[in-house]
């Protein structure tokens, strides 16, 4: 029988007729499933024993997208409360990240608002707006990151380059592609902020106009020397799963997800 090892998801909490929902995009699941990994979707749930008892059946976590997280987290300025996440997820949501991060070994995927997940559950903060707040270098405005052109108006799915660093995690985890550069979708309007920098991370991936693609672990933590797999970026690769360079993330997520597992299980 094959391994497949357990990969954890969180999930969007909505209201839908008066009553919380819950909700997760099928394609998170599915990339998941097809890399080799069974998904677990976790529930927003308030008790702090359901993460104490769940996170040790799991071998790897996958962060999803969403609305934006609480500024307050990392002294912002306040948004309008329907850009939030649910208060109920934005707390579960710092809380799985936080533990998973700092009491556990387990391989880490954040995709799109789960990449800036990382960045704050580690002490970082967002470029809040990359449309009005983004100084690209040289002049001119940023690129359309929410998936509209440099005219406001819709073109339909919008994608642009990033440019990863040589040798990096991003760079190995879709595959090395030709010249470090690989072609990606976007829907998002904030970004990790360099100069708000993460405790344990570093950015190794950059579209065009300077903003924050992808961060993984810096060279001098614990995380890099130990090999983990910490890796956020902010696109959605989940969308695009059926191209290679996408695919080979979600496989890279549930192959060090295996390699974990077989080492945990062999101490016991």
């Amino acid at each position: 029988m094959e391994n497949h090892p357990l990969i954890g998801l969180n999930m969007s909490v909505l209201e839908q007729e008066g009553a919380d929902v819950l909700r997760v995009h099928l394609d998170y699941p599915d990339a998941v499933a097809a890399a080799g990994g069974w998904p677990l979707c976790l529930p927003a749930l308030d008790d702090p024993d359901f993460l104490r008892e769940v996170l040790p059946m799991l071998d790897g976590v996958l962060f999803v997208g969403g609305a934006d997280y609480d500024p307050g987290h990392y002294g912002g300025h306040p948004q309008p409360v329907e850009e939030l996440v649910a208060p109920r997820r934005d707390r579960f949501d710092l809380e799985l990240a936080r533990r998973v991060l700092e009491d556990t070994d387990l391989p880490v995927l954040g995709i799109c608002g789960g990449c800036q997940l990382l960045w704050i559950a580690c002490g970082g903060g967002l470029v809040q707006d990359i449309r009005t707040e983004w100084a690209v270098s040289g002049g001119g405005p940023p690129l359309p990151h929410a998936g509209k052109d440099r005219t406001g108006i819709d073109p339909g799915p919008y994608r642009h380059d990033v440019f990863l660093t040589p040798d990096s995690l991003a760079a190995t985890g879709v595959g090395n592609p030709p010249g470090n550069r690989v072609e990606t979708n976007s829907f998002h309007h904030q970004a990790a902020d360099p100069a708000r920098p993460a405790r344990h991370l570093v950015v190794s991936g950059r579209s065009e106009d300077g903003v924050v693609e992808a961060v993984e672990p810096a060279p001098d933590t614990d995380w890099k020397r130990s090999g983990r797999f910490v890796l956020g970026v902010q696109w959605h690769p989940e969308r695009m799963r059926h191209e290679e360079y996408q695919r080979r993330l979600f496989e890279a997520l549930v192959a060090a997800a295996r390699i974990r597992k077989a080492r945990a299980r062999g101490g016991r």
